[in-house]
């Protein structure tokens, strides 16, 4: 039919080791060597067992490009999948198989398939995790901590407050008295000017 599907892993200098748990991008390359144009529908993937390939291990999500490659014109599709957690780790492989389906414009279907090699999952060290945590706290609860509430002294409640002054007018009368606690209860407060 004159096409040549080509693969790439970016992020992934060796191409028969994946990261369990996480996604893996591809990329397929789709070169239209022919004279006519070719509509390619979508890309598969999926882990098979390495000695039957009818027994199928884990489905990678399909997909979707619906897109029209015309004669001489290569384009690039991106493929991502998550190989599972559970089948990291141990010298177990698998078959990595990429599906891609194309058809003509006679509606004749076809597939290819870019890659079609025997890998393994291996397991992502990230450090500290969450479920460790889990693990530790549900190990014992004399380890967990619990925290102690003390009353706080009231002097750190007004910190930076400065006490107010009180201004000592005599008693002279009834009116130096009222004047008094006009000054007390209403301070003077500053005027702020505008910026021109």
């Amino acid at each position: 039919s004159g096409i040549n599907a080509e693969y790439g892993f970016p992020k992934h200098a060796d191409e028969t080791m994946f990261p369990g748990g996480k996604v893996v991008k591809a990329l397929i390359g789709f070169q239209n060597n022919g004279d006519k144009s070719f509509i390619v529908d979508n890309v598969e993937g999926g882990f098979r067992y390495p000695m039957d390939y009818n027994y199928v291990i884990q489905n990678f999500t399909s997909f979707r490009y619906g897109r029209e490659v015309a004669p001489g014109v290569t384009q690039t599709f991106l493929y991502m999948f998550v190989p599972s957690e559970q089948l990291a780790g141990g010298s177990r492989t698998f078959s990595l198989v990429m599906s891609l389906n194309y058809r003509g414009e006679d509606g004749t279907l076809f597939t290819d398939s870019p890659f079609n090699e025997t890998v393994s999952v291996y397991e992502v060290d990230e450090g500290f995790r969450y479920r460790d945590l889990f693990h530790v706290r549900s190990a014992g609860r004399s380890f967990c901590f619990t925290p102690v509430w003390r009353p706080v002294p009231a002097v750190f409640c007004f910190w930076g407050r400065r006490p107010r002054k009180t201004i000592e007018t005599g008693t002279t009368g009834a009116s130096t008295t009222t004047t008094s606690q006009k000054i007390i209860s209403h301070p003077k407060s500053r005027k702020i000017q505008k910026r021109d």
